[in-house]
């Protein structure tokens, strides 16, 4: 109680933030560019914060992270839990580069993307959603058939949509809320196909904003949408994503010049501020968001003969040398780089974050045995890195050329060539010269996922990865085949536990039996909390931090924005629903936010449940 006073007060002594009102104009940065405006193509960040600003799915989630109708008035589920009915809304209009209306949504618009989705001359990176949940849609996609009506959706009229799953699913409707999921407008489609997504002109737009102009590495901008379901509820008129090779670095002084309304603060730009009287009180703590980052080895390596991919290789597939490097990170020393104030509460020792599911309010990450990694607060452990690194040189005798080189490719565009060369000096400080040698690879370009991580060109790399829905299922796509783990590094591909006849080894059977439990969820969890242990006892991954945290300067009122379902109200980038400030926000206004965000979340908690059931009618 005394909790709750306290921050009733805060609340009554601070001032709301004053919103901006029309014509507003929010611009942001960014380094890498994106390879496609095609939303259905990846749920990499970039192009889903593009998605989720421009288009609208079934459902949508609001700022409080709370599940409402998008393109869906109410739906129904079967008694067996398989088989659900969306009643669409049927004045949801489709608009082209300039805010012209250029068509009506249908169902069958669902159906089109299904289509391109499964569609293998279409090189998504997504289908495997779609075919690990739709009955029949694997058969089509693997073109065991070419007849579309044996995949498990429908367009029963033109305000009727159908899915039939491969088993009841609790997460379907939350999947849903993703871009994987959303229309695409089937006769624009179809006279643009060949070009879908390479120019804002080739793309029709239901959601907030239209893009009316992307030119490749210099802006993408969006106007207002005034067609939008809820038009009304957008207070911010222009968006403009502008490149910027060194946003990261020159973004602290951009935003003060007006150049860029957010900025993430690295740790010399957010101690300088905190010591500046002008500026500290123009930054702002930055929320945890839903990302979870590990250090990844590359199982495949395609890299040039001058860093021996063949004897990284033949080492990376023991697991005595993964163990070295696994309890020899010192995720401590390596998180500090990113935000030295709250690194150990960032560290991250399971592959999952937490709060991501829980059985009878346990955590995902204390199940199945997880627990063992869960509760420690750093991996490291010098003794046990350099015993494994005994064992190891003892097994790799007169197989593996010592040192072992390394090759660590990185974007020159961000802020990890520091943290690499703290990992450089930290682990070859511990596991010795005679025994590694890690070599920084510098990559300039906007194509660095497609050029480097996608294509191998790596040793061993910091990935990151955020659930698309709350199931340990999305977390692991990254490690499988079956997902888009066959760009990230191909842990299926570790011999040890490699299975030739399936493709795959250990981990990947694991994880695919517990996807394969469909009623039981408690079960399903546990499994795969077990798949995970088995993914860490192996040290097939290297636990590093939670993404977000730190400081950010920022003109957005804090927690306006929409989120994603396992957000607090920071975690998606989309800017639907969200208010400017006229000054950036002082941590001070951030700190009285979050306390009367956090009461009015409860409160919307509790009345969602009245709200909600209306959502959900009976099956027909």
């Amino acid at each position: 109680m005394k909790k709750l006073l306290s921050i009733l007060l805060i609340c009554a002594l601070l001032t709301p933030v004053a919103a901006l009102g029309a014509g507003t104009t929010y611009t942001e940065l960014y380094s890498s560019e994106l390879k496609t405006l095609d939303y259905l193509d990846s749920t990499l960040t970039a192009l889903t914060t593009f998605a989720y600003n421009c288009e609208l799915g079934l459902v949508y989630y609001d700022n409080f992270g709370l599940l409402r109708p998008g393109v869906a008035k109410n739906w129904s589920v079967s008694e067996d839990g398989t088989v659900y009915t969306f009643y669409l809304r049927d004045d949801v209009e489709w608009v082209d580069y300039r805010g012209n209306v250029a068509a009506k949504l249908t169902a069958q618009d669902f159906v089109t993307a299904a289509m391109h989705i499964l569609d293998q001359e279409n090189p998504t990176s997504i289908a495997n959603t779609l075919y690990n949940n739709l009955v029949g849609a694997k058969a089509y996609y693997d073109k065991e058939t070419d007849d579309f009506n044996t995949v498990g959706i429908k367009a029963l009229d033109d305000y009727t949509l159908q899915y039939t799953l491969l088993g009841p699913s609790a997460y379907f409707l939350k999947m849903t809320g993703n871009n994987v999921w959303f229309p695409i407008p089937t006769d624009f489609y179809f006279e643009h196909q060949d070009t879908f997504g390479t120019s804002a002109e080739d793309l029709l737009y239901n959601g907030a904003y239209y893009c009316s102009s992307y030119e490749y590495e210099y802006e993408r901008v969006m106007e207002k949408n005034p067609h939008y379901i809820n038009a009304d509820l957008i207070s911010i008129d222009t968006v403009i994503f502008r490149y910027n090779k060194e946003a990261t670095a020159n973004g602290a002084e951009l935003f003060l010049r007006g150049d860029t309304d957010k900025v993430t603060l690295t740790n010399d730009i957010a101690k300088e501020w905190m010591n500046s009287a002008d500026r500290q009180d123009k930054y702002q703590s930055a929320p945890l968001n839903n990302m979870s980052y590990w250090i990844a080895f590359n199982f495949d390596p395609q890299f040039e003969a001058e860093f021996e991919p063949d004897n990284w290789r033949a080492a990376v597939n023991n697991v005595n040398f993964r163990k070295s490097f696994f309890y020899g990170f010192n995720s401590y020393t390596y998180n500090s780089v990113i935000n030295e104030w709250n690194y150990k509460t960032n560290t991250l020792t399971t592959f999952t974050r937490t709060d991501l599911v829980t059985v009878d309010a346990q955590d995902y990450t204390m199940l199945g045995g997880l627990d063992e990694y869960a509760v420690q607060d750093t991996l490291y452990n010098e003794e046990k890195a350099l015993a494994f690194k005994a064992a190891a040189l003892e097994e790799l005798s007169g197989q593996v050329t010592f040192p072992v080189k390394v090759k660590v490719t990185y974007n020159t565009s961000g802020t990890t060539s520091t943290r690499y060369q703290v990992l450089e000096q930290q682990l070859e400080k511990l596991l010795g010269a005679d025994y590694i040698d890690i070599i920084l690879s510098p990559y300039s370009g906007s194509s660095f996922n497609s050029d480097v991580r996608n294509a191998g060109n790596w040793a061993m790399m910091e990935l990151g990865w955020g659930p698309d829905y709350a199931d340990p299922m999305s977390q692991f796509d990254p490690v499988l085949k079956a997902s888009i783990g066959k760009n990230w590094g191909k842990v299926y591909l570790a011999t040890e536990y490699y299975d030739e006849a399936l493709g795959y080894g250990d981990v990947e059977k694991a994880a695919l039996a517990a996807d394969a439990i469909k009623s039981d969820f408690d079960a399903r969890y546990i499994a795969f909390a077990e798949a995970e242990k088995l993914l860490l006892d192996e040290a097939l991954v290297i636990p590093a931090y939670r993404g977000g945290g730190g400081f950010m300067a920022s003109r957005i009122v804090p927690f306006t924005q929409c989120t994603g379902q396992m957000g607090d109200g920071g975690a998606r980038n989309a800017i639907v629903f969200a208010s400017m400030s006229d000054h950036p926000i002082s941590e001070n206004e951030y700190q009285a936010a979050l306390a009367q965000y956090l009461l009015d979340r409860e409160a919307a908690r509790q009345a969602y449940v009245t709200e909600s059931a209306g959502y959900q009618i009976e099956a027909k």
